[in-house]
């Protein structure tokens, strides 16, 4: 979980203003703070001629108490916004009648902070992947929080084990909303009196700033989840001074690398290989929706376990090629057989196990590491 030249210099478990603070040391190491323009909203995103685009800005000035807008034309643009913005709730029979007459009663975890909020509530928490699995392990550190807490799964997590832990109840998806205040689940039970109902279902790709209709399409395939007329999840093929880095989930920091190397090299016209023809961008669109749809996997959705995150760090290794003699560009990080072994063998501090975890007994320090053989995809835990 870092970047090649700099490395992490903490632990895993971090709260996020570690990792925020790392970003922005980061910038200062490399004397890149001045070019960086922040607390500003993009507003408008529009294709003008030449494939250049043109920005609509505004930043709120506070002394004035008034938002400044203006606009600004740039030749190529990266959009690196993340997806992590708006919570994605699934479609269940009686959700919408259930939040008007229970205002207040669901809500999703990126408003979640901390378990003394449900001190003596019946909660119930929906979804098992990393925002479901922290959610349900927070509540359990508070004693006042009503037992059992009943935890919703489509299908098992990646670190559980074969039973809950105590203090918790694994159930399926909820068939319905009731009504009368109570929640029923595929497997016919009826849950009564329910304080509150955490969503942990992740978050929808948003691009506000996209007109549609004065680009002429929209960005992003919301039935299909992905980005429309992509390559490489990276490339727009009729965009061609348009890119996406860090869209795709995978090895976080060090996809970023690879897929801003490559984008700069193409840029510059210093890429060691051409992209593909067009058709043949399509034709890989084409085949990886299929594949991925018959795997059930999101497109945008790389796994470490088969080999496909090498196989694409690769390509974008070989496409951008090394930098000039001369020292122009930057040379793509080499992902070397001890960086394999560490994500691998993901280090996992042993004060912090879980249900599925491996138990160690010992006499380390608490500051202290060891290695816990995961038992499915270790990026879920980078």
């Amino acid at each position: 979980m870092s970047f090649t030249d700099i490395s992490f210099p903490y632990g895993p478990f971090v709260p996020h203003h570690v990792p925020k603070q790392y970003i922005e040391n980061y910038f200062s190491w490399h004397a890149t703070d001045s070019f960086l323009v922040l607390n500003t909203t993009l507003e408008d995103l529009v294709r003008l001629p030449k494939d250049r685009w043109r920005l609509v800005l505004r930043k709120h000035d506070a002394s004035r108490k008034v938002d400044e807008w203006w606009e600004e034309d740039f030749d190529a643009v990266i959009l690196a916004n993340g997806h992590y913005s708006v919570p994605f709730i699934p479609e269940v029979p009686g959700l919408e009648a259930y939040l008007h007459r229970y205002p207040g009663r669901v809500e999703h975890s990126k408003i979640y902070r901390t378990p003394k909020a449900y001190s003596g509530q019946r909660v119930v928490v929906i979804g098992n992947s990393a925002s479901g699995c922290d959610v349900v392990r927070q509540l359990l550190l508070n004693p006042e929080v009503r037992r059992p807490i009943y935890n919703s799964r489509r299908s098992q997590g990646r670190c559980d084990g074969k039973k809950p832990e105590p203090g918790v109840v694994w159930l399926p998806v909820i068939s319905e909303f009731r009504s009368d205040g109570s929640i029923l689940f595929a497997d016919g039970t009826l849950l009564d009196h329910v304080d509150k109902v955490i969503y942990c279902t992740g978050y929808k790709a948003s691009y506000p700033f996209w007109d549609s209709s004065k680009n002429g399409r929209p960005l992003y395939d919301y039935a299909a989840d992905r980005i429309i007329n992509n390559y490489q999840h990276t490339f727009i093929r009729d965009f061609p001074t348009l890119a996406f880095i860090g869209f795709p989930r995978v090895l976080t920091f060090r996809s970023f690398e690879y897929q801003a190397i490559a984008v700069a090299r193409l840029w510059s016209n210093r890429n060691t290989r051409p992209l593909p023809q067009i058709a043949d961008q399509r034709l890989w669109e084409k085949d990886r929706a299929q594949v991925t749809r018959a795997e059930r996997k999101r497109f945008h959705q790389i796994d470490w376990d088969d080999g496909e995150t090498m196989d694409w760090f690769r390509w974008l290794f070989e496409f951008a090629g090394l930098p000039q003699l001369e020292g122009h560009g930057r040379c793509p990080p080499v992902l070397d057989i001890r960086t394999r072994w560490a994500i691998e063998h993901i280090k996992k501090y042993h004060g912090q196990r879980g249900a599925g975890c491996s138990e160690v007994q010992d006499s380390r320090d608490d500051d202290e590491w060891e290695v816990v053989e995961p038992h499915r995809d270790s990026l879920s835990f980078l």
